[in-house]
């Protein structure tokens, strides 16, 4: 079980920090504040709790203000990759967070930063690595493995046995078959797209069927 009273932060005080404050707030987590490299931000309050300034402030909140613990809900994978792994290289703790409302089957394993939202469904034998998101309402179906660092948009679907490779990001509604065997490292699957075959690294897809766009 979590340790909900460790005096924690948020990075990224964007409107998704916001809404992962109201959960980890309701969920009983102690947010003592928010850092964010936006200096426009700093000073401010979000809900009544401080944006005190950058990153670079983890090299010493620990003495300053006895934080333990680092959420960071940024979408864009690479950027929450560095910073968790950052917060972790300072001894920090970087805890997973799972909605009451999801339903983690037995034999899920869950690596480390882990953010699971409100009502997905994730089946047995799934793996989610470390600092992998998965937004609202997502299913996910058995022996899929989420490596690290990857997202998973609200209302997706997906098939069994499907891996996705590092820094992949599927957009929202979109489906996976079963039959796909992988999205590979730092692919995007569009909103709305199935996918029917494997999507290849750093390619975008889009369509129903899903075809190669671009690639990044």
């Amino acid at each position: 079980m979590e340790r909900t009273k460790m005096k924690s932060i948020i990075i990224g005080a964007g409107t998704y920090g916001e809404v992962y404050q109201a959960y980890l707030t309701e969920a009983g987590i102690d947010i003592v504040a928010f850092l964010d490299d936006d200096t426009s931000l700093w000073n401010k309050e979000i809900n009544g709790i401080p944006v005190l300034g950058g990153i670079s402030l983890l090299e010493s909140l620990k003495e300053t203000h006895e934080i333990e613990a680092v959420y960071c809900p940024i979408g864009n994978n690479p950027i929450r990759v560095k910073f968790l792994s950052y917060a972790n290289d300072l001894g920090y703790e970087t805890p997973n967070f799972i909605h009451h409302s999801a339903n983690i089957a037995p034999h899920v394993t869950l690596g480390n930063g882990v953010y699971i939202l409100a009502d997905s469904i994730i089946m047995p034998y799934t793996q989610l690595n470390d600092y992998t998101m998965i937004s609202m309402g997502a299913k996910i179906a058995h022996h899929c493995v989420l490596e690290e660092g990857t997202f998973v948009s609200t209302g997706v679907n997906f098939g069994a046995n499907i891996n996705l490779k590092k820094n992949s990001f599927v957009g929202i509604g979109a489906t996976l078959m079963t039959g796909v065997k992988e999205l590979g490292e730092d692919s995007l699957v569009g909103a709305g797209s199935v996918v029917i075959r494997d999507v290849p690294a750093n390619a975008v897809v889009a369509g129903n069927p899903a075809k190669v766009i671009k690639y990044k």
